[in-house]
């Protein structure tokens, strides 16, 4: 199981120092508003690709103090098994972060082939309910446990889909600039599409073998061009031949448009509550959150080979005291290593001895007994 034996955070958010060791099962941190809580869990969340749980910039993230900002930050863990990491800012070089795997320069793919990180925010509360976009980096974040990859593969995909956009606003109908441009787009775009169809139907897996779960099982599914032809059964390369033809047919649409009006960047991610046979987003925001968090369960469970580590800011906030036993009987069973935050200690009693219990206050974190 990955897990996180040790954790540095240097001129972190409102950390100058923090040194924790920590156990492998549940974490909970505990304090007032605004006592670093969310920072604590958003500086384990950049142990994996990505900006993080808040999608901050590489230099937003320095404490500042007194109006004077700290030349770097820097996020240093060691898993369980001895293996170090180490992400952080270069003084030199402010919008880069680097990162290092046992004192190596490494690449974000390495790490998401390390360790699994997965989070669930107060922010994400709506996500049902929200801007499309919200649902497709949702479940590509979920789709980056399986194939590493992914995340190489849709910035790729991206690039080029931005380059075929320049031209199509400034009316270029030259087919060999686009040639190249959908060719690529095409092949990271298939790719994408096979991995999120195949991350939705572990995720299906995952949901009917736990129906038995306080928390309502959800229909998950995406519509999309590509996606489709993948859920028909055609084979990828097929799919990216398919996908390459239709964008070079739509170019004079998409030029009318100055945009790609097609593509694994206009698929719909579509969720609905099995028990009612509602739609999530019609949902009321409390079974929204459930339905949240039994997907985030899901996925925990069809990760059979590599446990991801949770962090869960606020989760038990709007829970009710069933469902909040539910939760914790549910991670104690999956063995992770998750952490958890809450205004109020008590909300995490279920817990009891089997959890590691800290106190966040004033960017200070002391362990306590729960």
């Amino acid at each position: 199981m990955a897990a996180l034996a040790s954790l540095r955070l240097t001129d972190f958010r409102s950390y100058d120092r923090l040194d924790l060791d920590l156990s492998p099962g549940p974490i909970v941190l505990f304090g007032a508003n605004g006592a670093g809580k969310t920072n604590l869990m958003e500086a384990v969340s950049l142990l994996s690709p990505g900006r993080g749980l808040r999608g901050a910039g590489i230099d937003a993230l320095a404490r500042v103090e007194h109006g004077r900002t700290a030349p770097a930050w820097g996020v240093n863990a060691e898993l369980d098994e001895g293996t170090r990491i180490s992400v952080g800012q270069l003084p030199d070089s402010p919008r880069r972060r680097a990162v290092r795997i046992n004192q190596t320069n490494a690449t974000a793919s390495q790490l998401a082939e390390l360790l699994t990180v997965q989070w669930l925010t107060p922010v994400q509360d709506r996500l049902f309910a929200g801007p499309e976009s919200d649902r497709r980096k949702f479940l590509d974040r979920l789709a980056l446990a399986f194939e590493p990859s992914h995340g190489v593969a849709s910035l790729r995909y991206e690039k080029a889909r931005s380059e075929r956009n320049r031209l199509l606003s400034d009316g270029i109908s030259d087919a060999s600039w686009y040639d190249a441009l959908e060719a690529d787009m095409a092949a990271c775009g298939a790719r994408i599409a096979k991995t999120r169809v195949d991350t939705i139907e572990r995720l299906r897996e995952a949901i009917m073998e736990r129906s038995a779960s306080a928390f309502p099982q959800a229909e998950i599914a995406i519509e999309g061009t590509v996606e489709a032809l993948l859920q028909d059964g055609i084979y990828l390369d097929d799919a990216e031949s398919d996908f390459r033809e239709r964008l070079a047919e739509t170019r004079p649409i998409d030029r009318r448009a100055g945009r790609s009006l097609t593509g694994p960047h206009r698929s719909e991610v579509k969720v609905v509550h099995q028990g009612k046979a509602m739609a999530a987003a019609l949902c009321s925001t409390g079974e929204q959150k459930a339905l949240l968090i039994g997907l985030i369960l899901a996925h925990a469970r069809a990760q059979v080979t590599r446990s991801p580590i949770l962090l869960l800011d606020e989760v038990a906030a709007h829970l009710d005291s069933e469902r909040r036993r539910a939760l914790s009987e549910e991670l104690i069973d999956l063995g992770l290593q998750v952490f958890m935050t809450g205004t109020d200690q008590s909300l995490f009693s279920d817990f009891g001895a089997q959890a590691q219990w800290f106190e966040v206050s004033g960017g200070a974190v002391t362990e306590q007994t729960g």
